[in-house]
């Protein structure tokens, strides 16, 4: 009889731990956003991925707004910046980045206009998006 009772506990023991660890899964793996974007001012950010793969990094104009300037980008291992160029609808300053990135990983994108010299002007909107799960 003991060894029935062991078996039934043992089994139960199994069961209880199966369904323990599938609902831990189901809870804490729920699936990520495909895509994060945003704008601030003049300026729009796109960061294009899945889960904490990102593959490019889009900066545009915001809608209806045009300038003369550049757009810089920045993050953990990420940095560059655009062409000093008239932006206008349909401008686009693209980075392909290709590689994962940590939990709550903030990537920004900031715009500048400049004076025909190609000093900066003045700072004309900073946006971020936080990469996470």
């Amino acid at each position: 009889m003991n060894h029935i009772a062991a078996k039934i506990r043992w089994a139960l023991r199994a069961a209880v731990a199966t369904v323990g660890a599938a609902a831990m899964f189901t809870f804490t793996a729920g699936p990520a956003s495909a895509n994060w974007g945003g704008c601030a001012g003049q300026t729009c950010l796109e960061v294009e991925g899945s889960g904490l793969y990102v593959a490019r990094l889009t900066v545009t104009p915001a809608p209806g707004s045009q300038f003369y300037g550049h757009f810089r980008l920045s993050g953990p291992g990420i940095s560059g910046q655009s062409a000093v160029q008239h932006w206008h609808k349909g401008s686009r300053y693209g980075v392909a980045v290709g590689h994962g990135v940590n939990n709550h990983t903030k990537i920004c994108a900031e715009g500048f206009e400049n004076d025909s010299s190609g000093a900066v002007k003045r700072a004309i909107g900073k946006t971020c998006v936080d990469v996470h799960m």
